[in-house]
This record gives structure tokens, sequence and C-alpha cells, in this order.
């Protein structure tokens, strides 16, 4: 019961929208949860709601430590398997994509909007996804321009959750193209500016996209030189 008391407070803070006191709130929730996989089922809904209101936060423009923290609340967050709807949707996937430094392609066409209508239609969620792509319609997100590596691999810890956990966050990863921006950043393995944090997760990023979708294999081994590029 105090988790959930504790929950429904940093909701009431984040709802708010004053961004001082999200961040406090923000910052003892990842406290107590940074070691916690597994849930309670009667605080679903509120995990879900905090979801929202952490990806509306990172669309705003905020502090560098506060987008950190909203960044730490959805890697924790996705770790839920039935919470995730917040995270997979063609828009917050492309909002994670750019903090992780990800070049994000627009989408895909009718075929790969269709692919994902199909997979979410699976999981029951087939008219939300609808929403979201009419609602995202055909610009790109921009790359990231923090170069904070904690942040992007805050944001690669997350993206990597998803597509763990769920198919929908798969199918929109390969078709915002995530694999692109993560070979383009592993052609740079050697220089040292990138920490050993950021490259272990491109390339687990790297390894679930591959294993997951079969046409991001082709794509990783025809197309990018996958081969050539992994054995450097």
């Amino acid at each position: 019961m105090a988790m959930k008391m504790d929950l429904n407070s940093i909701i009431e803070q984040m709802e708010i929208g004053e961004q001082d006191s999200a961040l406090t709130a923000l910052q003892s929730y990842n406290q107590e949860m940074n070691h916690c996989f597994t849930f309670n089922k009667e605080d679903e809904q509120d995990r879900k709601v905090l979801g929202e209101l952490v990806m509306g936060f990172l669309n705003r423009d905020l502090q560098p430590s506060c987008h950190l923290a909203c960044l730490e609340t959805v890697r924790i967050l996705s770790r839920d398997p039935l919470c995730l709807d917040p995270f997979t949707s063609r828009s917050a996937m492309s909002t994670l994509a750019r903090f992780a430094g990800i070049a994000v392609s627009s989408p895909g066409g009718a075929h790969n909007q269709g692919e994902e209508g199909q997979a979410e239609g699976e999981e029951g969620e087939r008219g939300e996804a609808a929403e979201e792509c009419n609602e995202e319609g055909k610009e790109a997100s921009p790359p990231s321009e923090n170069a904070d590596q904690e942040v992007i691999t805050e944001a690669l810890k997350s993206i990597c959750n998803l597509l763990l956990h769920n198919q929908t966050g798969q199918v929109v990863a390969a078709d915002l193209q995530l694999i692109k921006g993560v070979a383009e950043r592993l052609k740079q393995c050697h220089d040292p500016i990138w920490n050993h944090e950021v490259r272990f997760f491109d390339l687990r990023l790297t390894f679930l996209l591959t294993a997951l979708r079969v046409e991001v294999r082709a794509q990783l081994v025809q197309e990018l030189h996958g081969i050539s590029l992994l054995s450097n």
C-alpha cells in the first residue's frame, strides 16, 4: 500500500508539470525502484499513467538532469511487460531513439504500417496503434544533439527492454530503421569518445534487432555490411 501511495504522489507532482518538483519525485522513485524487476499488478494502471507523463516530459525543453531522470524511470517501467503501451507507439519510440543518439528514418509506408497494425492486433491494441500512427504522420524524428553518454545509455537500455518484451516495439523499431543509427555508431566503436556502456548497449540492441526481426538481420548483412562491421 505504501508503494501505491508513493506512486500516486509522484503522478500528482508530474501532473502539476513543474520541473523541479517532478525531478525530485522521479529521482526518489528511481532510487527506490532501481533494482526492482517484479511489479505489483495492483499498481499496473498507475504505472501506465506515469509512463505517459514521463514521455510527455521527454518531449519538453527541460534541464538535462530532468531528461535523465525521465529516461531512468522509463528504463525501470519498461521492465514490466504489462505496462509498455506508453513506450511502443511510433512517436514514443522515435523520442527514445532521439535520446539514444540514433538517426531515425521516416516510416516505411503502407506495408510496414500494416505490419505494425497486425502485430498490435495480436496484442489487442490495434485501434490505439492506428491513432498513434495518424498522430505521428510521416515526419522523422531528428537525431539527438545531446552527447551526454549517461542519457544515451539510459535510452538504449529502455529500447532494449521494449524489444525484449514487446512485439509491437520490435515492429516499430524495425520500421524506424533503428539498425541504421546503431550501425553508424558501431563504425566508431574504436573512438575513445564512446564509453564502455554505450558500446555494450549498442551491441545488445544490434543483437536484439537482428535476432527478433529477420528483415533487419538481412538488412544488416546486405545493406550495412554487418559482417565486416561487427568483426572490425
